[in-house]
């Protein structure tokens, strides 16, 4: 029996029974589209958050207080201070720094046109504007002049100035009060950064200096940003801040630093990392499908040879070959996971498609996935086909025949 005749066959028998044939194939279709889908929503995760990264220079690395990084995140930690700031900034030494700026974070009770609400305040300076880039809606963001005269002005997102003066309002001239101490608003940011957006945009920044005088009454910071010059060496500059800092904390060799830095190439290991895990995690439980799409199949290629046992006695009386039985079988098997590994395919790739539209990350699709998928709905077909082939292959003619 040549290969054409034995696939026209095979779409025969299939087309027959379209519902069961539908059905049969329902697994492999989850089970491939499941995958395909998973890979490439992690891959558009990984991509969107290297965008958004790369948005702040691949030439940053930020210093936080604590020993890991839960302390550090929380900002419950007080190991860094102003004075390792400056030693930072006058070591001669480290000539690869370009910009260092600070945050010094505390919770306070905003009040402004009649409303009162908890917010997050940040003590900075102005190189937080060149490393971070926030656009300026109105007005301007805190100078070098605000800081060593300590003026009491803010700079504020345009989430808070729809909460106290409404949407899109120039809310710069205003006067907004801090636990009770009033501040003037000299300008107005937005951030369109998914990551950073939420922060700079829904914050109030004010000269450290104030913000360590008047609110929190201490000099320790909770971040220390710095850019370098040459990323090419930004590792070894790491290293040398850290050795700075082991020195001035007294951190002897072998003990833990009570401080974390963190670096963009750092940060986008991290996702990555995380990211793969949960994509090979999510895909493994995705590929339970596909087992139980070829058990499947199996059980219907079982039905499929009891439903035609004569039709295999009468091949096998007029001169077919075992081999050409077990291929007729095996070639069903193999074009039911093929369409329905094609179908998951094109269903996978949609969905992803749509799935990135919604959420707003970038639509990747990765070959070595498809071709996987292909691989494994064929192998399914082949590895569960194969059983039930071999038993209508070894059907005795006359049984066969004989079989009501």
């Amino acid at each position: 029996m040549e290969y054409k005749e034995s696939l026209f066959s095979s779409l025969h028998a299939l087309l027959t029974n379209k519902l069961r044939t539908f059905l049969t194939m329902l697994g492999i279709i989850i089970g491939i589209s499941s995958v395909i889908l998973i890979v490439s929503i992690g891959q558009g995760a990984v991509a969107f958050v290297t965008n958004e990264l790369s948005s702040f220079g691949t030439n940053y690395f930020s210093i936080n207080p604590g020993s890991d990084m839960m302390s550090a995140t929380a900002g419950g930690a007080n190991t860094l201070t102003m004075n390792d700031v400056e030693a930072i900034r006058n070591d001669q030494s480290l000539t690869n720094i370009d910009l260092i700026t600070i945050n010094a974070m505390s919770t306070v009770k905003a009040s402004a046109n009649g409303e009162e609400r908890s917010m997050m305040a940040y003590g900075t300076t102005y190189e937080m504007f060149d490393i971070f880039k926030p656009e300026m809606v109105y007005g301007e963001f805190i100078s070098d002049e605000n800081n060593l005269s300590s003026e009491r002005v803010a700079v504020i997102g345009i989430d808070v100035v729809e909460k106290f003066f409404g949407k899109d309002a120039d809310a710069t001239g205003e006067t907004i009060k801090l636990n009770n101490i009033p501040f003037r608003i000299i300008g107005i940011t937005e951030s369109t950064s998914i990551l950073a957006g939420g922060m700079l945009n829904n914050s109030i920044y004010i000269p450290v200096n104030v913000m360590f005088n008047e609110i929190l009454g201490k000099e320790f910071v909770q971040e220390i940003d710095i850019t370098v010059k040459n990323t090419d060496i930004i590792n070894q500059t790491i290293a040398d801040v850290e050795d700075i800092l082991k020195d001035r904390h007294n951190i002897k060799e072998g003990e833990s630093n009570d401080f974390i830095t963190q670096s963009y190439q750092d940060t986008l290991s991290t996702v990555e990392t995380i990211t793969n895990l949960l994509t090979i995690m999510v895909a493994a439980i995705s590929a339970i499908s596909l087992v139980v799409g070829g058990v499947g199949v199996m059980n219907i290629m079982f039905v499929s040879v009891t439903e035609r046992t004569k039709e295999i006695g009468l091949l096998k009386a007029i001169g077919a070959k075992e081999k050409d039985i077990l291929k007729q079988f095996l070639i069903e098997a193999i074009v039911m996971t093929s369409i329905g590994g094609i179908i998951g395919i094109l269903l996978g790739i949609s969905i992803a498609y749509l799935v990135s539209l919604a959420v707003g990350i970038p639509f990747v699709v990765n070959g070595l996935s498809i071709i996987a998928a292909v691989g494994v709905s064929m192998g399914v077909g082949i590895l569960f086909g194969i059983y039930p082939a071999k038993k209508a292959a070894n059907l005795s003619p006359i049984d066969a025949l004989r079989y009501e």
